[in-house]
């Protein structure tokens, strides 16, 4: 290389090594004021307030970060956040702290020696009171907080929107909503297209309330959305709940919030109106009212009745839906978070209250129809922590049911042995089944069959019921075995007929016949439950609308369900101000008489339900009539026969079909007749005095005779099943 190359690069050398020590000299005085703008915000001392605030915010930091892991998209997303954070300013007040520390070491030591105190009395306080409070700051029982946490709803999961979008897609639920409304058919002769009209008619007359559909006709968007229960539709009609509302009635010690729900007086106007009508007896009446008040809970509830008779499900489902949805618009504004919490009550003794059970009990049936298991579970689980220790509609005989049918073994695993909820559930055949079935299908297969020996072991006319069911052979351990009282046979009805299509499996059916042929026949049962059968128990029965189940219920049981808006309302019911509007607990005939109007409105309501229920009831004459000319006009052979038919007297077994076809209690039948005939006697007294109530009642002598003839009938009935029941 030459010389001028080598002073050049020689050159080149220097100058780099200037500008390196430009550069660090630079960075020094930059460190230098950085320190300085540090040492004024740097605190001497915290004050113990402040200290346990602080502590506070590092207790819910490390209860979020005991949650369940995060994601690789929640990962990526927290990213720039941390990047975003001044590391190079922070490195720099750590190197510059390291460098000041050995000119005031006299001083750090002496103000740490303070901040350590400080700090262990802190601690020591803070372990203190959490030791005096043995469970949580608030005092509450850990137990308490168990039940809560297991209880716990999941509000996502109430609306059966989202299961249907997850089971069957976004496309095939927007599909369904945009179905044009069933138009009205033409009414023949045929009884099912005389069903098709009558659904028809009651769906167009309650979907009219709304005007024109849309949002600029239907609800807001807001309301539609935010909604606890149920989501709202557009087509529902536009109005306020009418004075419904919910307030807080008591703050408990254990942390859980006792709620109730409130009518103002302009709900219990409505309300005194829906009294009316069902005394009537007009559901014409009833869908006038509803038209009038399209968020009335009862009015809602009864009319949802009525298409479900019609076998009109959709309609009925819709109207509770929109029932739940009122009740939803009016909750408290810590209703929501405290249900989530598994923390909300609800008092079964106020009767504002009843309703919103039955209102989602009856949509829960309603869902079981879609196959929607994941959302009627989470309803059932709704129902049970709002009174988890009383379990008004005896939840349990069930929720083993929904929780298998959901996949949501587990779940069901954890609350059913919880400590709090045995007691509840003792002794219950289809819980311990249920939870041996659970274990098997969660994978832990040795401990399932395990459970489920032990149940088989001790309920075996259970599964000898269950396995005539599924049409299999009982093995010697559970063949011949009857249930021992009235308590055990429900028991073993309930669960063989809802649970045979859960065992109806070629895996679950060998699973069964397996365990069941390995217990031996001498194996101890449970001893015999004598428990007479709640009234819990007997609700929960009543609402499943199964004859051959309710047959099995004590008949002081059977013979109070008088009211399909409130049935079997609790002995320790609290009166409200329903209380002086109630009838009268005595025989209907014991009722007054009201204005001549109400009482022919009411006549004429009996007058349908008789013609309804007995074809050969006739309270107008009018048939009489045109049978007579029919006959006159008739050939010889047929002379008479026509008119001695309709007035012939019917049979037992006719009465009894009639009567057991309709759904009605006999009792309730009983009472209507004795009503009628204080109405009849109160007319026939003022048809002389008012010709123009003459003129609209022709037959009111010949329907007395005609309510006699039942009314003995029906008497008759019941000396003979007291006497049967007395032989036995």
């Amino acid at each position: 290389m030459s010389s001028r190359a080598l002073r050049k690069a020689q050159r080149e050398r220097e100058e780099q090594e200037h500008s390196r020590k430009l550069q660090e000299q630079q960075n020094e005085e930059q460190e230098d004021e950085d320190v300085e703008d540090d040492v004024p915000v740097q605190p001497a001392a915290k004050s113990a307030f402040a200290v346990l605030g602080d502590q506070d915010d590092d207790d819910d930091d490390d209860d979020d970060d005991g949650g369940a892991p995060l994601a690789d998209d929640e990962e990526d997303d927290t990213a720039p956040a941390v990047a975003a954070a001044p590391a190079p300013k922070t490195s720099k007040k750590k190197k510059k702290k390291k460098k000041a520390k050995g000119g005031t070491a006299a001083h750090s030591v002496a103000e740490t020696e303070d901040m350590d105190e400080i700090d262990r009395a802190l601690k020591q306080l803070s372990a203190s009171s959490h030791g005096a409070s043995g469970t949580t700051a608030a005092g509450v029982d850990n137990a308490v907080n168990e039940t809560s946490r297991l209880l716990a709803v999941d509000t996502s999961h109430l609306h059966a929107q989202n299961e249907m979008r997850r089971l069957f897609g976004r496309a095939a639920l927007e599909e369904h909503d945009g179905e044009e409304q069933p138009q009205q058919e033409q009414v023949g002769g045929n009884r099912r297209q005389q069903r098709r009209g009558q659904q028809a008619g009651l769906a167009q007359a309650l979907r009219g309330q709304g005007g024109t559909a849309g949002r600029s006709g239907g609800l807001a968007a807001m309301a539609l959305r935010r909604n606890l229960f149920v989501q709202g539709k557009e087509e529902w009609p536009v109005a306020t709940g009418g004075g419904l509302g919910m307030e807080i009635d008591e703050r408990r010690a254990d942390g859980t919030i006792l709620y109730r729900y409130v009518h103002n007086r302009a709900y219990q106007d409505v309300q005194a109106q829906f009294e009316t009508c069902v005394e009537s007896m007009d559901p014409n009446r009833l869908v006038m009212l509803l038209r009038h008040n399209p968020y009335h809970i009862s009015t809602l509830l009864q009319v949802s009745e009525i298409a479900k008779q019609d076998r009109d499900h959709s309609t009925s489902g819709d109207l509770l839906e929109r029932a739940l949805f009122s009740m939803g618009r009016a909750v408290h504004s810590t209703f929501a978070k405290n249900l989530a919490e598994g923390k909300a009550r609800l008092d079964f003794a106020r009767h504002e209250n009843r309703e919103f059970w039955l209102a989602s009990w009856r949509y829960m049936q309603n869902l079981s129809m879609r196959g929607t298991w994941r959302t009627v579970y989470e309803w059932a689980k709704l129902l049970l922590s709002l009174s988890p220790g009383e379990d008004p509609y005896a939840l349990w005989l069930i929720l083993d049911q929904y929780a298998l049918r959901s996949r949501q073994d587990l779940d069901y695993l954890n609350i059913s042995r919880n400590s709090s909820f045995k007691a509840v559930h003792h002794d219950t055949p289809n819980v311990q089944l249920s939870q041996g079935l659970a274990e098997c299908r969660a994978g832990n297969q040795n401990k399932g069959k395990q459970a489920l020996f032990t149940a088989i072991g001790r309920f075996p006319w259970v599964v000898a019921r269950l396995m005539q069911e599924l049409s299999l052979d009982p093995p010697p351990g559970v063949w011949g075995k009857e249930p021992r009282t009235e308590k055990e046979k429900l028991y073993t009805e309930l669960y063989a007929t809802r649970a045979k299509d859960l065992w109806n499996t070629p895996e679950n059916c060998a699973l069964l016949t397996e365990v069941a042929s390995a217990v031996p026949p001498d194996t101890p049962s449970a001893a015999p439950d004598t428990a007479e059968i709640s009234q819990s128990e007997a609700r929960h029965v009543l609402l499943s609308d199964t004859p051959a189940l309710i047959a099995l219920l004590p008949r002081h049981f059977t013979t109070r369900m008088s009211s399909a808006s409130d049935p079997l309302p609790p002995d320790n019911s609290l009166s409200s101000y329903l209380a002086g509007r109630e009838r009268p607990s005595g025989p209907t005939g014991a009722r007054g008489l009201g204005s001549a109007a109400d009482n022919l409105r009411e006549l004429q309501g009996l007058y349908g339900f008789f013609s309804n229920l007995f074809p050969w009831f006739n309270p107008t004459g009018e048939g009489n009539a045109a049978g007579a000319e029919g006959t006159e006009e008739a050939d010889g052979a047929d002379d008479g026969q026509g008119a001695a038919g309709r007035n012939a007297h019917p049979s037992e077994e006719e009465i009894a079909r009639r009567i057991h076809e309709a759904g009605v209690s006999e009792d309730v039948i009983v009472e209507r007749t004795r009503r009628m005939m204080q109405l009849q006697q109160s007319f026939m007294g003022d048809l002389g005095e008012d010709e123009e109530l003459a003129g609209r009642m022709p037959g009111v002598r010949q329907v007395v005779e005609d309510l006699d003839q039942v009314e003995e009938e029906m008497g008759r009935r019941a000396r003979v099943e007291d006497g049967l029941e007395e032989e036995g």
